[in-house]
């Protein structure tokens, strides 16, 4: 069933050393509450059942050292870094993909594996893509691979691409990677999540962005450099949207 775990809104961590699943998938929902405490998955999270919601309120340093498969994910509030290794809501069935949301004080890293949000097979029209919201108030966020795209439609239109928008007070390193935001093919295609970063830019890697051949923009709202003069490469595809510096 849906579990709530707290330990208050002081210190407390919440600790979980082997793998954790659902019994159904995308069936049961986990709320977490570690106050200043911190929050670790040691092992695999849905890997073998995906879990529902998962909410994390409150917490110091969040930690996912494996792989975390989930309906969506949601952090509303910390005080420390925030790690996870590859995230995937991708929906179900004929249903949408599920909303990536991490906000805290501190440094997010999501750069080890892929964010993946993407609509579920359609056996109709397209199913949109989840949104990616990342936050940092007080640091900096680390991106690596986002697939954020609707899915394809059945005799019917595809769906949406998820809307990527990432804010740090300090920079957002891309460590080389595909953004992808495509709206699904179909009868017609959906339209293309915008991808935004609020913030100054850098490149570490080679990066591709793409909204896709449909409308969604792509928007650079600060600085963009590289990390060795001439080193790094940059791919935008923004189809009828706009691309903004």
């Amino acid at each position: 069933g849906n579990e709530t775990i707290t330990t208050g809104a002081t210190a407390g961590n919440i600790t979980f050393s082997g793998t954790l699943n659902g019994t159904t998938a995308q069936g049961q929902n986990l709320g977490l509450t570690a106050g200043t405490g911190n929050v670790t998955f040691t092992g695999a999270v849905g890997g073998g059942t995906a879990l529902g919601d998962v909410t994390i309120n409150s917490a110091q340093n969040v930690l996912a050292s494996s792989t975390f498969v989930a309906k969506s994910l949601t952090q509303s509030a910390g005080t420390g870094t925030t790690t996870f290794n590859g995230i995937t809501t991708t929906g179900a069935a004929d249903a949408v993909g599920g909303a990536v949301s991490l906000t805290t004080a501190g440094a997010i890293s999501v750069s080890g594996g892929t964010i993946t949000t993407s609509g579920g097979t359609a056996s109709a029209a397209g199913q949109n893509a989840g949104d990616v919201t990342l936050t940092s108030s007080g640091s900096t966020v680390s991106l690596g691979a986002v697939t954020a795209t609707g899915s394809a439609g059945t005799g019917a239109a595809g769906g949406t691409g998820g809307v990527v928008s990432v804010s740090s007070s300090g920079n957002t390193t891309l460590t080389g990677a595909t953004i992808d935001t495509s709206g699904g093919t179909g009868t017609t295609q959906g339209a293309g999540g915008n991808v935004t970063f609020n913030n100054n830019v850098v490149l570490s890697g080679n990066e591709t962005i793409t909204t896709g051949a449909t409308a969604g923009n792509i928007t650079f709202s600060g600085t963009l450099n590289g990390t060795t003069a001439q080193g790094q490469n940059l791919g935008l595809t923004a189809g009828t949207g706009n691309v903004t510096f």
